[in-house]
């Protein structure tokens, strides 16, 4: 092994900086963020790889991802109204994230994730509210008082 880590991961494609988005999620209004979190249960590598696993089997199964990571988590977005379809095929193979979060989102489309996800029967958390991701363009617009 690389003495340092991060170029251990690198060299393994496990940081998510190096994953490229599959589809196009500019045109998804309606998001949800598929979290697995570091902390010191697991080590990093094995929390990346899994994350890594679910990426690419979600864009095998043509679903629009993009990848991101914190401190705390590795984070992949994907549309809102494919996360039922996302966390069957992810149980398949093992892989299902810790966390499933969104910011705002129709009480329509709420009331079925909370379905989906207590199927799960705890093995994925719900978080709503609290993950808002920020659109450069639109806040602009806001601010000049455009219309999209």
């Amino acid at each position: 092994m690389v003495a340092d880590d991060s170029q251990y991961r690198v060299a393994w494609g496990l940081e998510p900086a190096q994953w490229r988005p599959v589809g196009r999620l500019g045109a998804v209004r309606e998001r949800a963020v598929f979290a697995w979190r570091l902390d010191a249960a697991a080590p990093r590598d094995d929390v990346a790889l899994r994350a890594r696993r679910a990426y690419d089997r979600l864009g095998e199964l043509g679903v629009a991802v993009a990848a991101d990571a914190t401190p705390e988590r590795i984070e992949v977005t994907l549309p809102l109204a494919r996360v039922e379809v996302a966390l069957r095929a992810l149980a398949e193979w093992a892989i299902l994230p810790d966390a499933v979060a969104v910011g705002d989102a129709p009480a329509d489309q709420l009331r079925t994730l909370r379905r989906d996800i207590a199927g799960w029967r705890g093995r994925v958390a719900l978080e709503i509210g609290g993950y808002h991701e920020s659109d450069p363009v639109a806040e602009l617009r806001a601010r000049a008082g455009l219309r999209e």
